[in-house]
């Protein structure tokens, strides 16, 4: 059996020519709406919306074969969309969608108040004469003979 070479060689669950975030139904490039990456249980990954229609009635239930390798997957109760999530393609998805996260940025102070630059001489002020509580007695367990026992 021949192998692809070169750039065009595959990993699993991809087909030649296809980057890894593209489904190899459609070709479609996997999104966070429509096109969201699921796994069936034999490990392989199709967009949701091919999936949907890969989703078949057999011996009443239903059913997704696998179109590489044939496997079926129970279709969920909720359907095609409670499949798990292809979670390192989804992943790669939403860090090419959001800004990077790693820098930490300053705080902002509201508008028109000014920032407060250094931290006051003093962390607790003095709070004066603390009340007096009285101590407890005990109610229960006096001495013996006395009339609390």
């Amino acid at each position: 059996m021949l192998q692809p070479e070169g750039p065009q060689a595959s990993e699993e669950g991809t087909a030649a020519g296809t980057r890894r975030g593209d489904c190899i139904i459609c070709y479609s490039a996997y999104d966070l709406t429509g096109h969201l990456p699921r796994r069936l249980y034999c490990g392989h990954t199709f967009c949701q919306a091919c999936v949907r229609r890969l989703d078949m009635p057999a011996h009443e239930q239903r059913w997704i074969p696998c179109p590489q390798c044939r496997q079926s997957t129970p279709t969920p109760r909720g359907g095609v969309a409670m499949l798990d999530l292809d979670l390192a393609a989804f992943l790669a998805i939403r860090a090419e969608r959001e800004p990077c996260r790693m820098e930490p940025r300053p705080p902002v102070p509201p508008k028109g108040s000014t920032a407060i630059t250094q931290q006051p001489a003093v962390l607790c002020p003095t709070l004066g004469r603390q009340p007096h509580f009285p101590q407890p007695r005990c109610c229960c367990w006096g001495p013996p003979g006395s009339p609390e026992a």
